[in-house]
């Protein structure tokens, strides 16, 4: 039986402004190392500026530009309200991948918060998605077991972690394509 959705921030709560920039460069070696350094950032193991220095090194462009444009996200209010119905009977996870408090200092608002029972972020707990022991934490935190819980990610490598520790997931792809899944799951379980 499902007790609890777990969602991913950015791609999913909100427009993807990572992957945007991921997109402007156009090798992928330099891609890669630029992927590995921000892991870093997101795990706390870097400082912002230290990253930036890094990412800036290898695609000639400023990461801070990236977390500027944070400021411009687009909200997924559609989905916010679908997990105001959810709540109801689920409780309700958050997480993401993010090196900084951004998603409680400035994305989400107080009583946006609240819709979540816990929220994980990879710089609070030294690891990154897809590293299963992220999708154990946050069960744990919400008191189920891994099999007891739905995934709700853009990113497929995201959402085959989460399912390697028994959760069921769901590649987000817009709010209709996610909505569907959802309801034939918690039907179907």
């Amino acid at each position: 039986m499902i007790k609890a959705i777990i969602f991913d921030c950015f791609g999913v709560l909100t427009t993807d402004t990572w992957n945007a920039f991921l997109d402007t460069l156009s090798d992928k070696k330099a891609v890669q190392e630029v992927r590995e350094i921000h892991r870093a950032y997101n795990a706390g193991l870097l400082s912002k500026l230290e990253s930036n220095e890094q990412i800036e090194q290898i695609a000639g462009k400023s990461f801070l530009e990236l977390e500027d444009s944070n400021a411009q996200v687009i909200k997924n209010d559609t989905l916010l309200t679908y997990i105001t119905e959810l709540k109801k009977n689920y409780s309700i996870g958050l997480l993401s991948n993010i090196g900084s408090n951004w998603v409680r200092d400035s994305f989400l608002t107080d009583e946006e918060q609240t819709l979540f029972n816990q929220m994980v972020f990879s710089f609070e707990v030294g690891m990154n998605k897809p590293d299963s022991r992220m999708f154990e934490l946050v069960a744990n935190r919400l008191g189920v077991e891994p099999s007891e819980a739905i995934m709700i990610d853009d990113q497929v490598t995201y959402c085959q972690a989460a399912h390697s520790t028994g959760m069921q997931a769901i590649v987000y792809q817009d709010f209709e394509q996610f909505k569907t899944e959802l309801e034939q799951l918690l039907n179907h379980v």
